[in-house]
Formats: C-alpha cells, structure tokens, sequence
C-alpha cells in the first residue's frame, strides 16, 4: 500500500525486490572492495619491517614518506568504503524488510 493509501500491483513491488537486491549486491561489492583495500596497505608495511633490516629507516624517511602517506590514503579510503556500505547495506534491509511485510507473495520468503 503507497502513502496516499492505494494499494501497488504485485510486480511493482517483485520489482522494486528485486532493484534492492541488486543494491544490495553493489554495495557488497563495495565493502569487499573496501577489505581489500585495507589489505594492501598491511602487506606494503609488512613488506617494509620484513625488510628493514637492509636499511636505516632514518636514512631512507624520506623515501618512505610519500609510500607511508599513500599506505593511509588507502586505509582512510578502505574505511570509508566499508563504513558506507554497511550503512546503505542496513537502509537496504530495512526496506526489503518492509516491502516482505508488505506483499502475500513475498511474505513467505522471511
């Protein structure tokens, strides 16, 4: 039933599933995305302590810095990623959650 109190077709709402599913897919996609973002700055440092006993780390800062700052530049933009989708992730549910409440149809799938 829509605000103004008439009720929506059966395949409006299967459709309207159906394009919050595939949000939801996407916005999967965009934590996993995140995730692995997060991974690649861990191994780049675990690369470097690995190897630091071939140089000073004093010596080479500088050398360091712009690959450091780039390491945070990818966990910010990996938190950022993860944070929002499992925002939108739970807007998604809640609505799915509302369109089942909603339709006969789809009210058996919970």
């Amino acid at each position: 039933m829509s605000e103004d109190g008439i009720q929506e077709p059966e395949s409006l709402v299967i459709n309207e599933a159906q394009f919050l599913l595939a949000d939801k897919r996407t916005q999967l996609a965009t934590v996993r995305t995140g995730l692995a973002l997060l991974a690649v700055p861990m191994s780049i440092v675990s690369v470097l302590v690995v190897t630091s006993r071939h140089y000073h780390f004093w010596d080479n800062f500088w050398y360091l810095l712009p690959l450091l700052f780039l390491c945070v530049c990818l966990l910010v933009l990996g938190f950022h990623l993860v944070l929002r989708g499992a925002v939108r992730l739970h807007r998604i549910e809640k609505a799915l959650r509302h369109l089942i409440s909603l339709s006969p149809h789809l009210n058996h799938l919970e």
